[in-house]
């Protein structure tokens, strides 16, 4: 059973290769939306928002903040809406694949 400590210390090896991969300054929603969509994506397939939405990295998000982050990533360029939808699907952006 891990403990606050473990955990802190996980926390502080992930905080090296966020850095590295220029995802430090985004929100910690912001990350676990790249995250789960990460896990989601098969591919080149779009992914559904309910799918990143009820992923677990997000269900304690409120809907509103959940979609405000979504909002963000986009316009930063991480994701992109997928198959001309405005809203329901999204695709990684090359600037995640890069990463």
């Amino acid at each position: 059973m891990a403990d606050i400590g473990t955990v802190a210390q996980l926390k502080r090896l992930l905080l090296g290769p966020e850095r590295d991969l220029g995802i430090d300054d985004l929100s910690a929603v912001q990350q676990n939306i790249l995250y789960a969509a990460t896990l989601l994506s098969s591919g080149q397939g779009p992914i559904e928002t309910d799918s990143i939405r009820n992923h677990e990295f997000l269900k304690p998000v409120a809907r509103s903040t959940f979609f405000k982050a979504i909002k963000e990533l986009v316009d930063a360029g991480y994701l992109r809406h997928g198959d001309g939808a405005q809203r329901s699907r999204y695709l990684l952006t090359e600037r995640v694949k890069g990463l």
